[in-house]
């Protein structure tokens, strides 16, 4: 195993290193605002959606269009935000804006939260972030519960996030089917990390490093927080391996040692592995390993290539994973 870095400082926080940034999502932003701009306080509003992974700028773009409507609506609209992991009922979403509004909520909450609106002339924008933890840990009749409020006219309107595209936004039974404008935050691509990135970094050494991470914006941070603070290039990759080594560490205790078995042997492997090799390189049957590579897959730790002359072959679907395992197992 190498030697451990010195490199033990704590990251910025993203959202506040993303102010110094170029538009970035600014296609969602847009599309998002002009919507705003065209609603009343009467009609029926779209459920809105964006889907992106974490470290996406999920967060970040919906306090962009919190002060967006702080400085240019306030007149017409208050923005309400919501953190979907403190949610675990649709009761909990609007005595949450009871709270926001200084509501007593003793009686019907959504009821009060109507009336509001109506005295104080002005429509709620209710931003649920992670949104994802509602639909997990509630069922399809809260769900209509929740739908057949906020498709009342004049009620709150809803700018919602999620890491992923579940069930409940897309099976035809499901509450939501068809009831979210769905918009997808899209991976950095070289062409913007270099615009970001300008003259002011060496991007070599940005590439080097984004190998391994997914390509989010929260990932961009990371890579140039180490850049900045780490003199030494040669080191760029193990500090980037001693930020996440708790985490990989942890991860691997998780599994069975079967699982830990198999992993280590694709690790280990310069190219994608095939069944046979993994059951030389493990001593285990066939039949045993099977069943660890589709969980595995569903997981999606691991990839599987279908396209090649010798069956099926398979790789660890994180390349920092994939490196961690190769050092330390």
């Amino acid at each position: 195993m190498q030697k451990k870095t010195s490199f033990n400082k704590s990251i910025v926080p993203h959202n506040e290193l993303l102010r110094g940034f170029p538009d970035i999502n600014n296609e969602i932003y847009n599309s998002l605002t002009n919507y705003l701009a065209t609603e009343n306080l009467t009609k029926i509003a779209q459920p809105n959606l964006i889907i992106g992974e974490d470290g996406s700028g999920k967060t970040f773009l919906l306090h962009k269009i919190i002060r967006h409507i702080n400085k240019n609506f306030s007149n017409k609209f208050i923005p309400i935000i919501i953190e979907g992991k403190s949610l675990y009922s649709t009761k909990n979403i609007w005595n949450k804006c009871a709270v926001h509004l200084n509501i007593s909520g003793k009686n019907n909450t959504f009821d009060e939260i109507i009336n509001w609106q109506k005295e104080n002339s002005k429509r709620i924008i209710l931003l649920i972030d992670n949104i994802q933890y509602y639909f997990e840990r509630t069922n399809n009749v809260e769900h209509y519960d929740f739908r057949g409020k906020i498709y009342k006219a004049g009620a709150p309107i809803i700018v919602a996030t999620s890491n992923n595209v579940l069930p409940a936004f897309t099976e035809y039974n499901a509450a939501f089917f068809d009831g979210f404008k769905i918009s997808y935050l899209k991976p950095l691509t070289s062409e913007i990390i270099k615009n970001i990135v300008g003259n002011k970094y060496d991007i070599s050494r940005v590439e080097k490093l984004m190998f391994y991470l997914p390509k989010t914006i929260k990932s961009l941070i990371i890579t140039l927080e180490i850049i900045s603070r780490n003199q030494d290039s040669a080191n760029d990759i193990q500090v980037l391996l001693d930020l996440y080594n708790l985490y990989f560490q942890s991860k691997y205790d998780s599994l069975s040692t079967p699982t830990q078995k198999i992993l280590t042997s694709i690790s280990h492997s310069d190219n994608n592995i095939i069944l046979s090799e993994i059951r030389e390189k493990t001593g285990l049957e066939n039949g045993k390993i099977s069943p660890y590579l589709k969980l595995m897959i569903n997981q999606k730790v691991l990839g599987k290539e279908t396209k090649t002359e010798r069956g099926g072959a398979y790789y660890i679907t994180d390349p920092l994973f994939k490196l961690w395992l190769k050092q330390n197992c």
